[in-house]
């Protein structure tokens, strides 16, 4: 026993000194390897990530764009169908209202009835009553369809914009820039939580990515880089992330006027009979866009029916107004002569004819200066104001071209480049390679007209 201690404490030490530190060797260099070996596929992942990230980003942006216009869209549809509506209900009240005065002109004008003198000038007002309800309604509708058309175009002009702002936000802040903090020379807690505080140009580079983006009007395909410099064991290195997008793009739309509709309502027609909200008042919505024609026609004619009468009205006041000076100068010669007893066998006759007749041309005349201003000045004013709103002019809808079959593409292409692209280390040489990934989506499954609220985006990876 003795002699086998003896062995191992005067026996040859350090042995495996040499082993550990080779292997020491071989383990850091197989570590640096694996290192510089992974990092690029770490990227290389980002940046794919990035791509997708800003794809499903911007087409979910433009998707809900898509998806209001279409809630826009419908609103115009269903405000146009109920002003078809309004209309049918006031022409029918026009038209009862127009048959009802002819009835009660002619019990007032033949016999001057002045009990139904009252109920003529009344039933006029009324006419023109609805006449200038006509009026308002199409003033109405032209300017609710024009604001509604108007929303729709402010949506259709932010679909690139937004898409594009939102596709780079995500792309950016899922590209995986590596950005080190600049150095901080001093120390403690309180100094620690002031450092944690510090943004990096990074940090400063996404908070004013916003004005960036506002800044930038080009709203097609358009790239944004971001450069930083970091050090890799006494070597510089500068790194460039590029985003690249091309955006949804703004629907060709065409805006369905009044008259549009009234020339072919087939696929008005064919939307409206697939609501199913509408309840009782279909049957008259369909009817009131089918004859939409009629309708407008009718408009038209109900102002220069209001002038027409007018001008009868004043050629009547004219003629009234002559005969009753002429009837009512007769009238007071013949009832001069009638008081004399020489000449009142010849006059007297003669005043009883002339004096009734120059009271009813005073009625006529009386009843006359009252409805022909009536009928000017609501007639004058439809006309004006179809003259800056014509009724066949209404939006009705915006109809999307057609040309992109429902689908909006949009795309995002993420590079990463690093200059000098490798380093020499002697034992071990990296290899930094440009890395570029993209990422396409389409936005579909709605549709502007008709109005079909279902758009989302389909990722194409």
């Amino acid at each position: 026993m003795n002699i086998l201690f003896h062995k191992m404490r005067t026996g040859k030490k350090g042995q495996i000194t040499a082993v550990l530190v080779m292997a020491l060797i071989i383990f850091i260099i197989a570590a640096f390897i694996m290192v510089n070996s992974g990092k690029p596929k770490i990227q290389n992942t980002r940046i794919q990530n990035a791509a997708q990230a800003g794809v499903l980003a911007g087409g979910s942006s433009a998707c809900i764009l898509l998806n209001n216009m279409a809630n826009f869209n419908d609103s115009m549809v269903i405000s146009f169908a109920g002003f078809s509506v309004m209309m049918e209900f006031l022409l029918l009240s026009y038209t009862l209202d127009y048959v009802k005065l002819l009835k009660v002109s002619h019990a007032t004008l033949i016999p001057l009835n002045y009990a139904a003198l009252t109920l003529t000038i009344l039933g006029f007002e009324g006419i023109c009553l609805t006449i200038a309800t006509v009026l308002l309604m199409v003033k109405g509708a032209f300017d609710s369809g024009n604001a509604i058309y108007e929303m729709i175009q402010e949506l259709n002009d932010d679909l690139p914009k937004n898409s594009r702002n939102s596709a780079r936000q995500y792309a950016f802040s899922n590209a995986g820039v590596d950005e080190p903090k600049i150095p901080f020379s001093k120390s403690g807690c309180a100094d620690a939580w002031e450092y944690s505080l510090l943004e990096t140009k990074f940090d400063e580079f996404m908070r004013n990515l916003p004005i960036t983006n506002k800044n930038d009007t080009c709203y097609g395909t358009s790239t944004l880089d971001f450069n930083w410099d970091d050090s890799r064991t006494g070597h510089i290195v500068n790194n460039k992330v590029s985003v690249e997008v091309a955006p949804v793009a703004k629907l060709n739309l065409k805006l369905v006027k009044y008259g549009e509709v009234a020339l072919g309502p087939g696929r008005l027609l064919s939307y409206l009979s697939s609501k199913n909200d509408l309840g009782v008042l279909y049957p008259m919505v369909v009817l009131g866009v089918a004859l939409a024609a009629i309708v407008i026609a009718a408009i038209y004619a109900t102002s220069a029916l209001a002038v027409y009468l007018g001008d009868v009205f004043s050629t009547i006041l004219q003629s009234a107004a002559a005969l009753q000076a002429k009837a009512t100068a007769l009238c007071l010669s013949c009832t001069t002569c009638c008081s004399n007893p020489f000449t009142s066998a010849v006059c007297c006759p003669c005043a009883s004819i002339w004096c009734p007749i120059a009271t009813y041309y005073g009625k006529v005349t009386f009843t006359f200066s009252l409805l022909t201003p009536i009928a000017y000045d609501y007639g004058f004013m439809m006309l004006d104001l179809f003259e800056t709103n014509p009724p066949d002019q209404i939006p009705c809808f915006a109809l999307e071209d057609g040309s992109c079959n429902g689908k909006h593409e949009i795309s995002v292409k993420v590079t990463r480049v690093t200059n000098p692209p490798s380093i020499d280390y002697t034992i071990y040489k990296t290899n930094w390679l440009d890395q570029s990934k993209s990422a396409i989506g389409t936005v579909e499954g709605g549709s502007i007209f008709p109005p079909l609220q279902e758009f989302d985006i389909i990722p194409q990876f």
